[in-house]
């Protein structure tokens, strides 16, 4: 009796390694139509060269960054912000699915699905919140919004804090107490109750 081999069709894949050839794509076009300076280009895409190679050096994120310094460092346009907010998240995206898909496995599209969904529902979100960002700042911008900058900072730090309180109730170990007949009573989980392993 021999054992056939097992194996299963997958309607549409794609290699694994084009999630990673695409953040090269999308770094390149990105730095061609935002950075002006050559050394950052070529720090960017070298960057995401690497990234390719070696996903975990989370290279990806240091060439997002430089698409960021691109448009940080010349004169404010809408549309080149507006295509920063589209290419960083993208970038993003598919670095995080380089994590986690082998370079030489098959990479079914339907899975990609609920990310591409994720990344178009932000999209939708963010890409209005730039124009209407555009729209309402006053011309001198440096002036009129400069009171955005402490409260921007205040706002982060109560954010971190936030998440770390969070973090260290959840880290807890559960109490107990004595409940009204003598008895072990635990207390009420202070973290999130996923009802198994965690």
């Amino acid at each position: 009796m021999s054992r056939g081999i097992r194996s299963f069709r997958v309607g549409g894949a794609v290699p694994g390694i084009t999630i990673r050839l695409l953040i090269v794509a999308i770094v390149w076009g990105g730095v061609v139509v935002l950075v002006p300076f050559l050394l950052w280009q070529a720090v960017a895409v070298v960057a995401a060269l690497v990234a390719v190679v070696l996903p975990r050096s989370l290279a990806a994120w240091a060439a997002a960054g430089c698409l960021v310094f691109g448009v940080i460092l010349t004169d404010p346009a809408p549309e080149r912000t507006a295509l920063a907010v589209l290419l960083v998240p993208a970038i993003h995206v598919l670095a995080s699915l380089s994590l986690v898909v082998p370079l030489s496995s098959r990479l079914a599209l339907a899975v990609l699905w609920p990310s591409l969904a994720r990344f178009v529902v932000i999209q939708l979100l963010a890409q209005p919140v730039v124009l209407g960002v555009w729209l309402l700042a006053p011309s001198q911008v440096d002036r009129g919004a400069a009171w955005l900058a402490p409260l921007a900072a205040v706002a982060l730090l109560l954010g971190v804090l936030l998440a770390l309180g969070a973090a260290t109730r959840s880290d807890r170990p559960r109490q107990t107490g004595v409940g009204a007949g003598g008895g072990p009573v635990e207390a009420t989980p202070r973290g999130a109750d996923v009802r198994g392993p965690s």
